[in-house]
């Protein structure tokens, strides 16, 4: 075969090679997620490209095989390391990690790989209190008496799998590591805390998971009289909390919204913490209360005077059976208020319906699991009541009992 000739076949080779690439090219986002996997822990895919990268370094070191011949190789090569990356052939989804996820979450794609899932503990289920401008005001006394439950809003869940969050429980070194990147010296561990910490303008205090009622591992800033206001002429009370977490870097890493309670003082700037659920979008995580939570800045005079939130934990995740809205429904008309009434009970029409994330402690981890929250108002006596009534989304067959 003259030169010209094999260089034309190895040029058809190429374009060969080049279509192959071009009508197996991966999904979105498989190279990061690739790339880490290897990094981390070194699979026989890895091992696979060490023994390609050898068997080239040999074909080199002979140079009696024709080119023609070695892009032959390749294309026979690069299929099988097409075919070994597909995940064809392995049965079943593997495990990947992703840096796109916050707080170094990482993605994992088999189904309940977490084992059962604890069940949520709800309180009865229900929560019933009086509104004022729209929100539960947990301050005054709740209606503790049975009511009767009814649907009458729409409910569209076209999921039928939503992500499960799992995190280990932080040690005193994880909190130590956090105060250190803020600036904040230890000085105690007192009961109930992770460790308590001095700073020039304030006092910090970390803490794990609360079991009862439950509550997410949490930081606290209690500023001293010497935190200073902030100086930003015409900003806003969201502004001036953006400014405050930015200047400490403590702004959110995960996705938000912000909510601001400027009805007293100090102002409450809140920024709410989601759940991205694929295929339903943002999901609020909410507290025993079923209030959203995430960060809460409490300024007065534009002066941080308390700043607690979520500690940055690392979470992993994995995918898990949901209810169906029909079965969701069920469950929320089924529940009701603990507690005896000498007057019938009143009928309460269930009217709106969101998924929500609320914490599940678990020991030395705990986990961020869907629910349904259903929520509608009634009246009693002359006041306005807010009822809601939270529904583990996970199916009971992923669930212990």
């Amino acid at each position: 075969m003259s030169e010209q000739e094999e260089e034309l076949e190895v040029q058809a080779l190429q374009r060969q090679l080049d279509d192959a690439f071009e009508t197996t090219r991966p999904r979105p986002g498989f190279d990061d997620e690739l790339w880490l996997r290897m990094q981390s822990s070194r699979p026989a895919k890895s091992r696979l490209g060490d023994a390609f990268a050898g068997f080239w370094e040999g074909i080199r070191e002979v140079p009696a095989v024709p080119a023609a011949a070695v892009a032959a190789v390749l294309v026979v090569a690069v299929g099988i390391g097409i075919f070994a990356y597909s995940g064809l052939g392995r049965g079943g989804g593997g495990a990947a990690t992703s840096s796109a996820l916050s707080e170094g979450a990482s993605r994992n794609y088999a189904t309940g790989t977490f084992g059962r899932l604890p069940t949520p503990v709800f309180n009865g289920g229900a929560k019933s209190a009086p509104t004022s401008q729209g929100l539960a005001d947990t301050a005054s006394p709740e209606y503790l008496g049975p009511v009767q439950l009814t649907w009458t809003g729409k409910l569209d869940l076209t999921i039928t799998t939503a992500p499960v969050f799992r995190y280990h429980e932080p040690s005193t070194n994880t909190a130590d590591q956090f105060a250190t990147a803020l600036g904040a010296v230890l000085r105690e561990r007192p009961a109930g805390f992770l460790g308590s910490y001095s700073a020039s303008t304030y006092t910090l205090k970390v803490r794990g998971t609360v079991q009862s009622p439950q509550s997410s591992p949490a930081f606290f800033i209690f500023s001293s009289l010497s935190m200073p206001p902030i100086d930003a002429a015409g900003a806003g009370p969201s502004d001036l909390a953006d400014i405050f977490l930015a200047q400490h870097s403590l702004s959110p890493q995960w996705s938000y919204a912000v909510a601001v309670d400027g009805s007293g003082d100090p102002v409450k700037v809140v920024y709410q913490r989601q759940f991205d659920a694929p295929g339903y979008g943002p999901a609020f995580l909410i507290d025993g209360s079923a209030r959203r939570t995430g960060i809460e800045v409490d300024l007065s005079n534009n002066r941080p005077v308390l700043v607690s939130g979520l500690l940055p934990v690392s979470l992993d995740v994995a995918s898990y059976k949901v209810v169906s809205a029909a079965d969701a429904i069920q469950s929320a008309v089924a529940s009701s208020g603990q507690g005896v009434s000498a007057t019938p009970a009143p009928t309460v029409k269930l009217t709106q319906a969101e998924l929500v994330y609320v914490l599940v402690p678990a020991g030395d981890h705990s986990f961020y699991e869907p629910a349904f929250l259903f929520s509608g108002s009634f009246q009693l006596d002359g006041k306005s009541f807010l009822k809601q009534v939270l529904v583990p989304a996970v199916d009971p067959s992923q669930r212990s009992p």
